[in-house]
């Protein structure tokens, strides 16, 4: 399938689910996350939630993790910056609904030690479908050789894309309510 294809389709499957197959299994992929991988002290990009469009409930990595957190903000120049986590009180809804720190401390990528990378699907060997503007294959590239980059995905079926670009950036594991694939 394209990845147009598959943006519509799993966008009409994560809207089927209820709030309590969500809650379940946003409470899976956390409890899988936080045990395989040492988190604690590291400086993490991690997205926050939109609700509406049922992600994956990062809330529960977030308020849990004792960890340096940085969020994501679109820039200006239409390039993801993050910036220090210091609390929901501190963030703003932007046009698009999305919660945002509005100040503080910018990150560059290449500090960065972990990315927590939102999804609508993705394939066997890593390569993620997600919204379509391609903000994180651009971040993705900034960041260090060493930065571990870790996808929190709703389903368990990993599907072919018709339409990788040279651009994309893989994964290097994927995190389902059902284990951890590693790429």
């Amino acid at each position: 399938m394209t990845k147009k294809e598959l943006r519509e389709k799993y966008k009409k499957l994560r809207s089927q689910l209820s709030n309590c197959e969500q809650d379940t299994i946003s409470h899976l992929i956390a409890g899988h996350l936080t045990t395989r991988f040492d988190l604690e002290g590291k400086r993490i990009s991690c997205f926050v939630p939109i609700s509406r469009l049922k992600e994956v409930n990062t809330w529960l990595i977030l308020d849990s993790v004792n960890a340096s957190f940085f969020l994501p903000v679109i820039g200006s120049d239409d390039q993801l910056k993050h910036i220090r986590y210091q609390g929901k009180d501190k963030l703003k809804e932007n046009a698009w609904g999305i919660l945002e720190p509005q100040s503080g401390e910018e990150i560059d990528p290449a500090e960065l030690d972990v990315v927590l990378v939102p999804l609508l699907t993705v394939n066997k060997n890593g390569y993620r479908v997600g919204y379509g503007k391609g903000y994180y294959d651009k971040f993705l590239a900034r960041c260090k050789p060493g930065c571990i980059f870790i996808g929190l995905y709703q389903f368990e079926t990993f599907e072919e894309i018709e339409d990788r670009h040279d651009a994309d950036v893989a994964l290097h594991y994927c995190v389902t309510p059902g284990g951890i694939s590693t790429f």
